[in-house]
């Protein structure tokens, strides 16, 4: 018994020598390889069900909230390692496309060169108090949990508009393109209720996520002295709740690690054909009823000037029905288009669709009455009034177009600045297309009427698209302004995009702005200035003026196209861009 009592001992101490480091180098790479995984996965070998309950139970609140207060994230900023092991856990149980993350792992890096500062932050949807996705959804696909607060996503109720993306300050929801519609993290609202802790919390290794509770009063004061996370939006416009604690003092110039970046945003096509047509349409109505002023009674029963104006109408019409078509196609699933008009209290894009409707319904019974038999001076006054209501509900539709993207509080979307250039753009194509089919009434009678048209509607028409156009392009030229700012701030980071990615549209932008809106008005106007003779024949004065609406339409279809891509959209902190 001895001898094998001897014997155990000298094997112990053999193994024992053999498991010791051979020197320093072999300790630190052996401490190495002991990961916050491996304990991880030692925590679970002689685990009980459910595997989690030892080791997270303390994790997630006892109760539930009460009233003043709610769930929320709160992150250990010290513990988080950057694994992504809440990634993954996320990414599996909810069943995500391969591209979809409904939470995700910035980097923050600051400090000196002696002694420089890197920090993960793992974020998720914030469950704000106030959220911007709720208040902006047209169809109310979102509902905010009365007692636990959770901001959670109808997936059955959502039409895909995508319009939540852009009003989220934090790029939380995220577009599942295979299923058309858009989809965000529920804090795990169903294994809580059950008191199991959501995967993000069970699979991190370093506990560095739990679930707390916190009182929206405090929220709102902490948001009110800007107390969120370095590199962060600023928290007060909705609220959010998530907690960053950290023991260290981080240092003041902590930045996000793509802060310096700057990337072209989703071109959103349907939209950008959607705006440029619904407001070349309201333009074509508002010069209509410009010109209408300037008519006197009688000139209304000459049969070449009512065919003249009963076409523009139909035109008008047509521009605007293939804008609102087109919009649909920016639907994920547009065969429930027809909810859009749900969250009208809150949404500014199911007040875009109402004022449109509307629009599209006074416009269709306008451009029928020159067709229809008329009663001289009552039809006159009536089409009149009809017209004024036309035009009216066009500018309503297209303020809340500015407002649909003033809201999101992006700084390249600016109300004052958006609503410029979105009432620019009906002037800049309603013009063109006014004229044109003036001088195609005009022509169709006789040369003199032509002529006529030309020295008169054509010269005022024109000056106004000059002074139109070059008050547009001033303003579009002036972001590049913000190039020789000292600070890396959102314009700037537009103005290095317009001048690096996105120069080729920039220069083709310009060239065509100025050559539609510019050049060609500025020989017609010398053509048939009203101290001139006529230089030009109808043929050539109708090619350049098809050539002004060509060039001008296009350029606008390349600034609603860099309205889109050139905006810098606001995001947590993220890791360096690819």
């Amino acid at each position: 018994m001895q001898a094998a009592l001897s014997l155990d001992h000298t094997n112990a101490e053999t193994l024992a020598e053999r498991s010791r480091p051979a020197s320093l180098l072999d300790a630190l790479l052996l401490d190495q390889q002991r990961t916050a995984v491996d304990k991880f996965t030692q925590w679970h070998e002689d685990a009980e069900t459910p595997l989690q309950a030892r080791h997270y139970r303390d994790l997630i609140p006892l109760s539930q909230p009460a009233e003043g207060e709610q769930f929320a994230f709160e992150v250990d900023l010290d513990a988080c390692s950057g694994c992504k092991a809440c990634v993954a856990a996320c990414h599996n149980l909810n069943g995500l496309e391969d591209d979809e993350l409904w939470r995700g792992v910035g980097l923050l890096h600051g400090g000196t060169t002696q002694l420089p500062v890197l920090q993960h932050v793992t974020t998720a949807c914030h469950h704000c108090v106030e959220p911007a996705c709720l208040e902006g959804c047209p169809v109310e696909a979102y509902v905010k949990d009365a007692i636990t607060g959770i901001v959670r996503h109808l997936d059955d109720q959502c039409i895909g508009c995508q319009y939540c993306i852009l009003k989220c300050p934090y790029d939380v929801p995220k577009y599942s393109r295979s299923k058309g519609i858009v989809r965000k993290c529920d804090m795990c609202s169903d294994r809580l209720a059950v008191g199991e802790a959501p995967a993000c919390v069970q699979a991190c290794p370093n506990q560095a996520i739990r679930i707390a509770v916190v009182n929206k009063q405090e929220i709102a004061e902490n948001a009110e002295a800007n107390l969120f996370l370095p590199g962060a939006p600023e928290p007060g416009d909705t609220l959010p709740t998530t907690v960053y604690k950290t023991r260290k003092a981080l240092p003041a110039n902590l930045l996000p690690a793509n802060y310096y970046s700057a990337a072209p945003q989703h071109a959103h096509w349907p939209l950008v054909l959607m705006l440029v047509m619904t407001q070349m349409s309201v333009g074509a109505f508002l010069v209509e009823q410009a010109i209408l002023l300037t008519v006197p009674l009688p000139a209304r029963r000459v049969p070449t000037v009512d065919s003249a104006h009963a076409v523009h109408l139909a035109a008008a019409f047509a521009l605007g029905l293939i804008g609102l078509w087109a919009s649909i196609f920016h639907l994920g699933r547009p065969w429930l288009a027809y909810r859009a008009v749900i969250a009208w209290r809150t949404s500014w894009l199911s007040r875009e669709v109402i004022a449109f409707g509307c629009f599209a319904a006074l416009a269709s019974t306008y451009a029928v009455l020159p067709w229809l038999p008329t009663i001289d001076v009552l039809h006159f006054y009536a089409s009149r009034w009809l017209g004024t209501l036309v035009a009216l509900s066009g500018l309503v539709g297209v303020g809340c177009s500015t407002m649909i993207y003033a809201s999101t509080r992006r700084v390249f979307w600016n109300p004052a600045y958006t609503g410029l250039k979105f009432l620019l753009t009906c002037l800049i194509l309603g013009l063109p297309v006014a004229l044109l089919i003036q001088l195609a009434g005009s022509a169709w009678s006789s040369s003199t009427a032509f002529d006529r048209v030309m020295e008169e509607t054509a010269v005022r028409l024109s000056l106004a698209l000059i002074a139109a156009s070059g008050i547009k392009l001033l303003a579009e030229a002036a972001v590049f302004c913000w190039l020789h700012s000292r600070r890396f701030t959102p314009m700037r980071r537009t103005a290095i995009l317009m001048a690096g990615d996105l120069r080729r549209v920039s220069c083709g932008r310009f060239v065509l702005g100025a050559a539609g809106g510019l050049l060609v008005p500025g020989l017609l106007l010398a053509a048939y200035a009203p101290t001139e003779t006529a230089t030009i024949g109808p043929l050539l004065a109708a090619t350049l003026v098809v050539l002004m609406l060509a060039m001008c339409w296009v350029g606008e279809l390349l600034e609603r196209y860099l309205f889109f891509t050139a905006v810098v959209a606001p995001k947590m902190p993220g890791a360096p861009a690819t």
